[in-house]
Parts: structure tokens; sequence; C-alpha cells
């Protein structure tokens, strides 16, 4: 009966393939295949379009069945630095909303929240975004077939991109977005700012033949940052600035910038032509994420509860239990019809051996002298008791074997109750355990003292009662009936 209910219930298998790129103003598609990439977009109005944006790309590319990771753009979360609290890495993402709530405007119901200890000592970094938002997103997801398994932010995505054994600074730029400045140290971040007073693009050939002021003021702004994030990382100083700015000539501005800062400037490396924008790459970023992997906002409490004990599953093991009880009467019939049939037997064996003892008995009559009819008599006579023994011990036989439990068993049917689920039924002779779930604690002894009204059940009396609660928290419950010694039963 478990195993049924195990395979019924079982949760589906879900393989990674896709991320989900989140702006104010377009979702991003990145599903990964054998030997390429899918890419593809689809534009919003606002925040609010977000699932319906999901469920259209999930249906348009087939996604159902997918485990998606999503991604959240600039503008869409907070990133924060507290002092780091005494909690738990298990407790930490409940606790961080309580932590942050003077520096947000919403309240700690409202907000989902990651972090991990940040470059300063005793300091921890948080990322904080609205829960309603991602709540809407995981459950259109839900709803279309698929699994979230992972939410991280746009910079944490962008560590992928750097070098695991240096420190490094990257220069961002979305198509309508400003400059973003993140740096990291061995792939943690550790600085992030946003460059204000740049017109996009950056780069212009005409701009430079006479000298490009902007330029000019990129590198100056970009030397601070370096001189600041070297001030805190002494051991491990930014050694390489990486650009990736979209509608950018990212080489020719990385050539630029190469002349006028002291550390070596690169254009990102594509990972594939098809990834050619940040959204894009940052979707890519995503799926290589692995399972572990700090700043995930995701959680199963964003889904709502599933209700094991509604009224369609207990009607459902109601049914199953009644077949079973068919099931049981029937063998309890086929039992009866055998052992009926074996006393038959019996009773003609028991009338032949007592024909022989009578005519044995004439025989010995008639040759009282003979020994050797004397002991054909007593073995005789030796062999019937033996029969009789037999006999009896099949007119002893339980009554309840012959007639079955199909009498107890439907008046156990007839005291169903809607608070509880009979799980398990064990009857012998005139015990019967049983074991099973219950809505709530009172609902056991409740539905006992209604067996005083069945003739059955009225006659069973329960040794011991047991409660307890499952992994799931619903309140199981056991009953034995008592039990008679073997001393006891002897006499």
């Amino acid at each position: 009966m478990k195993y049924v209910f195990s395979k019924l219930f079982q949760r589906a298998s879900f393989q990674p393939s896709a991320a989900l790129v989140f702006y104010t103003d377009t979702v991003v598609l990145v599903q990964a295949k054998t030997e390429h990439f899918i890419v593809d977009r689809m534009g919003v109005s606002n925040v609010s379009d977000w699932s319906d944006a999901a469920r259209n790309l999930i249906t348009q590319y087939q996604l159902s069945g997918s485990d998606l990771k999503l991604v959240l753009g600039h503008g869409l979360y907070q990133s924060l630095v507290i002092d780091k609290p005494e909690v738990s890495i298990d407790e930490l993402s409940t606790a961080l909303p309580f932590l942050v709530k003077d520096l947000v405007n919403e309240s700690p119901s409202e907000l989902v929240a990651d972090g991990f200890p940040a470059t300063a000592k005793d300091r921890l970094q948080v990322f904080v975004a609205s829960k309603q938002l991602i709540t809407q997103v995981v459950l259109a997801c839900h709803d279309c077939g698929c699994r979230v398994s992972d939410i991280t932010t746009e910079d944490i995505a962008w560590s992928r991109f750097s070098d695991p054994n240096r420190s490094q600074l990257i220069l961002h730029a979305d198509v309508d977005g400003n400059l973003q400045l993140t740096a990291f140290n061995e792939q943690m971040l550790c600085f992030q700012r946003q460059l204000r007073g740049f017109s996009l693009p950056l780069f212009d050939r005409q701009a430079l033949d006479g000298g490009s002021f902007q330029l000019d003021n990129l590198a100056l702004e970009l030397q601070r940052s370096l001189d600041f994030i070297s001030a805190q990382l002494r051991n491990n100083p930014i050694s390489q600035l990486i650009i990736s700015c979209d509608n950018e000539d990212n080489q020719a501005l990385a050539e630029e910038l190469n002349k006028r800062l002291n550390i070596n400037v690169e254009a990102i490396k594509e990972v594939d032509p098809l990834l050619d924008t940040n959204a894009a790459r940052l979707g890519w970023a995503a799926l290589q994420r692995p399972k572990n992997a700090i700043i995930n906002l995701y959680s199963d409490n964003l889904l709502p509860t599933k209700q094991w004990m509604t009224l369609t599953n207990i009607v459902a093991s109601w049914v199953a239990l009644i077949a079973i009880f068919v099931m049981w009467a029937g063998w309890n019939a086929w039992q009866n019809t055998a052992e009926q049939k074996k006393l038959a037997t019996q009773s003609s064996l028991l009338s032949a051996e007592q024909q022989k003892l009578d005519h044995a008995r004439v025989q010995v009559a008639a040759l009282l002298s003979d020994p050797l009819k004397e002991n054909q008599a007593h073995e005789l006579e030796k062999e019937i008791a033996a029969k009789r023994a037999t006999l009896k011990v099949i007119e002893e036989h339980d009554d309840s074997l012959k007639v079955g439990y199909a009498g107890l068993l439907q008046q156990l049917a007839d005291a169903a109750s809607g608070d509880i689920s009979v799980q398990q039924i064990y009857v012998s002779g005139t015990s019967m355990d049983l074991s099973g779930l219950a809505r709530n604690p009172d609902a056991v002894p409740r539905w006992v003292r209604a067996f005083k009204t069945y003739p059955s059940l009225a006659e069973r009396r329960f040794q011991m009662m047991s409660l307890g609660r499952n992994d799931k928290n619903v309140v199981t419950f056991q009953l034995q009936a008592e039990r008679k010694s073997i001393k006891g039963s002897e006499q």
C-alpha cells in the first residue's frame, strides 16, 4: 500500500536545459542544446508581464519538464552590506529579511534574501528581491510543467566570466542600461559600482580623431575604482579589466583603455556566436552554476504547500481499502470452503475407522485367545483414538475462520470517519490491530467510541493506543488488541 502511494505522489524528474534572464522591459531565454544554443527574447511593458512572457517562451520551445534557472537584472534587486549576524547557514535565508528591514522599504514577509561573507571582515554581502515578483514567475514556470531550482542576480552571474585564480574588474552595460563596474576576487564578488554621466556607445572613431574626452573621463573613473579596490585587496590586487558592453566595439574600446590604464584590458571572450549580448551571456552563466552556488533566492516556500489530507485522497484511500476488504473476504470464503471439504473427508474416514473397529471387536470376541488378533485390536484402537483426536481438533477450529471476516470488515467500513485514514488492518481470531493517519489526535478516540454501535466491533478490546506524527507532520495512530498469554490460551 505504501509503495502504491509513493509511486502515485512521487515527484517528476527534471533535466537542466534552459535559463530565463529578467529585465524591466525584456525576458530573455537561453536554451542549451547538444551542439548549440537557442537565444530568444520577449519584450514586456512592465514586470507584471513577466509571467506571461515566461509561459510563452516555455510553450514555444517545449520546455515542459525542464529544470529552469533564473537571473534577475539590475534594478530588480538590492545589494546591501551588513554586519555579519550570529546565525547558522541553514537559518540565514530566513533571518536576512528581518536583519535588513531597516534598510529597505518592504516588510520582511514581502522579501526573499540570501548572502555570503563579504571581503571586509565580519561583514555580510546580502541580495534582496521582491517575494511577490519572484513567486509569480516561479508559479508560472511550475504551471507549465517546469521546476525552478536556482534564482541568482546579475552581479553574481558575471563571476562565471572571471578567473578563479586572480582578481578582475568587469565593465558591462546593457543596450539601454548604465555602465556597471563589478569586481571579483577569485570569482567572489567584492565590489559593485554604477558609472553615471556617460553616453553609449562609448567608442566613437570620429571623436577619436581629435581625442575622446569621454574615454579620458571613463579611464579616470576606472582608475579611481582600481585604486580603491587595490586598497581593499592588498594581497591580490586587480590585474585585468574585461569589457562587455552591448552595441559596442568591445575590442576597440579595450585597445583605447589599454592606452590610458596601467593594467591589462581585454574584450570579453565569446562562448558562442549566438551569445552576443550581455543578457544571453548571463543566461549561459546561470546554466553553468553548480548546485550549491552562492546567492540562490529560490526556496520551496515560494510554491504553495501540497495538501495531502484532502477529500479526494481520503476517498481514494477508502476505495482502495474496500477493494482490499473484498479480496480478503473472498480469500476467507475460499479458505472456509477448503476447511469444510477437509472436515467432510475426516468425518468419512472416522466412519470407516469406526466400522473397522466394530468389525475388529467382533473378531476379538470370537478369538479372545489369539494374541495376534488382540495386538491387532489394540493397534486399531490406537489408530481410531488418533483419528478422533484429529477430528476433535478440526471441530474445535476457530469459528471465525470458517465464516471469514466479511461481517467485521463491512461494519468497519460502515464506521468510517472522514477524519481517519486506515492504512493497515490485522485480524486474528478475536484480536484486531489498526493503524493509519488521522486529521487530529482527538479523532482517534472519537472513532473508537463509535464501535459500540456495531456488534462485531463492540466485542473488540484494544490494549494499547499510540499517537505520533510522520515526516510530513500528519498525525499517525496505532491500536493494538489485547493479547492472551500462551498459558491462558492452553487452559
